[in-house]
C-alpha cells in the first residue's frame, strides 16, 4: 500500500501518547472518598474493572481514529481490474486417448468443464479463442468478445487419432492478432498467451519445441496443463489396457522457453481449479487505485461500533 499525502501520517505518532493518558486516567486513585447507600450494588459494579469489555470502547474508538488518519493520506492499494488488452487461446488436446476414464467421468468432457471455467472467469470484454489438435490442429473459434461463441466451440469439440502438439501450438499462435504468417516484422503487438492442455505425447507434426521457439519470438508466453496419469493401464467404454502417459518433460520445456508456467491435474477438481486461476491472472491485472473512501468507511463503522458499545456498557451497570 502506498500514500499520496505520507505527511498525513505524522499524527499517527500521537496514538501512543493517548494510549498512555487513557490508561494513566485509569490508575489515577479517587481525590475524595463517597459515601454509597447501597455498597453490595457497587461492589458488583466494580468487580470486572480489568475486563476487555471495559476497554472495547476505547479500543474500537483508537482503530477508527487510526483509520480516519490512514484515510486522509489518500491510501491506495492494488486492485484487479480487467485487463481488456491481452488475447488469450486455449489449445485442447483431442485425442483418443482424452476418453480414459482415470479422470471422472473421462478426461475430454473433464477439459471441457475446465474450458468453460476458464472463459466465465475473464472479464467480460476479454478476447478469447480456442483451438484443438489431434493428428491436426483445427481453429474452432478465433479470438473473440462474444464469449458465447467459445462456449459453443468447446461444446462442438470431437476427438480424433494421433497427436500433434506442436501443431496445436502454432495454429493457436497463427490466431493470435498479429502473430499470423503474413503479419510484418516489426509491428507493435498486443499482449497475448496461450493456454495448452495434453495429456499425452507428440507424435504426429511439428516439433513442439520449435513452435515454443517461434511463441517466444513473437513474446508469447504458454502455460501448459498435463492431464491425467503418467503411466498404468487406462480405461474407457471402448477400449481397455492402452499404456500411455503425459510428456510432462516437453509441456515443461514450452512453458520454460515461453516465460510460461507448467502445471499438472490428476482429477477433474484440480484441472478446473488450475483453469480457473489461469482466468483469474491472465484476464486481470492489478493496479493501484486510491481507496480513501473505503478506509474512512470503515473509520465511520468502527466509531459508530464505539458508541453502540459504550452505550450498551452503561445500561448494563444501570
Amino acid at each position: 500500500m502506498s500514500f499520496g499525502w505520507p505527511w498525513a501520517l505524522v499524527p499517527l505518532g500521537l496514538l501512543p501518547l493517548l494510549v498512555w493518558l487513557y490508561l494513566r486516567g485509569l490508575a489515577r486513585p479517587a481525590e475524595a472518598a463517597a459515601l454509597h447507600p447501597d455498597l453490595p450494588l457497587l461492589a458488583r459494579a466494580s468487580g470486572r474493572p480489568h475486563t476487555l469489555r471495559r476497554h472495547l470502547p476505547a479500543l474500537l474508538y483508537l482503530v477508527a481514529l487510526t483509520l480516519a488518519l490512514l484515510a486522509l493520506a489518500r491510501p491506495h492499494a492494488p486492485l484487479p481490474l480487467p485487463d481488456n488488452r491481452t488475447t488469450i487461446m486455449l489449445a485442447i488436446d483431442v485425442s483418443r486417448s482424452m476418453e480414459a476414464q482415470d479422470i471422472e467421468p473421462n478426461r475430454f468432457v473433464a477439459a471441457q468443464e475446465a474450458a468453460r471455467r476458464f472463459v466465465k472467469s475473464l472479464p467480460e470484454n476479454a478476447r478469447v479463442g480456442l483451438t484443438s489438435f489431434a493428428g491436426y490442429a483445427v481453429l474452432n473459434s478465433p479470438p473473440t468478445t462474444q464469449h458465447a461463441q467459445v462456449f459453443a466451440a468447446i461444446d462442438a469439440l470431437n476427438m480424433a487419432n494421433s497427436t500433434a502438439i506442436g501443431e496445436g501450438l502454432l495454429e493457436a499462435l497463427h490466431a493470435l492478432p498479429g502473430r499470423g504468417p503474413d503479419a510484418p516484422a516489426g509491428k507493435e503487438r498486443v499482449p497475448a498467451a496461450i493456454v495448452l492442455l495434453s495429456d499425452g505425447r507428440n507424435n504426429s507434426g511439428p516439433d513442439p519445441l520449435e513452435a515454443a521457439a517461434q511463441a517466444r519470438k513473437l513474446a508469447v508466453k504458454v502455460y501448459t496443463v498435463g492431464l491425467g496419469t503418467q503411466n498404468g493401464n487406462l480405461r474407457s467404454n471402448r477400449w481397455d489396457g492402452f499404456r500411455g502417459g503425459v510428456d510432462a518433460a516437453t509441456l515443461q520445456h514450452i512453458a520454460a522457453a515461453t516465460g510460461g508456467r507448467y502445471f499438472e491435474a490428476r482429477s477433474a477438481d484440480q484441472l478446473s481449479s488450475i483453469y480457473h486461476d489461469l482466468g483469474r491472472s491472465l484476464g486481470w491485472t492489478l493496479q493501484p487505485r486510491e481507496v480513501s473512501g473505503f478506509v474512512a468507511a470503515l473509520a465511520g463503522l468502527a466509531l459508530l461500533g464505539s458508541l453502540a458499545v459504550s452505550e450498551l456498557l452503561t445500561r448494563r451497570l444501570l
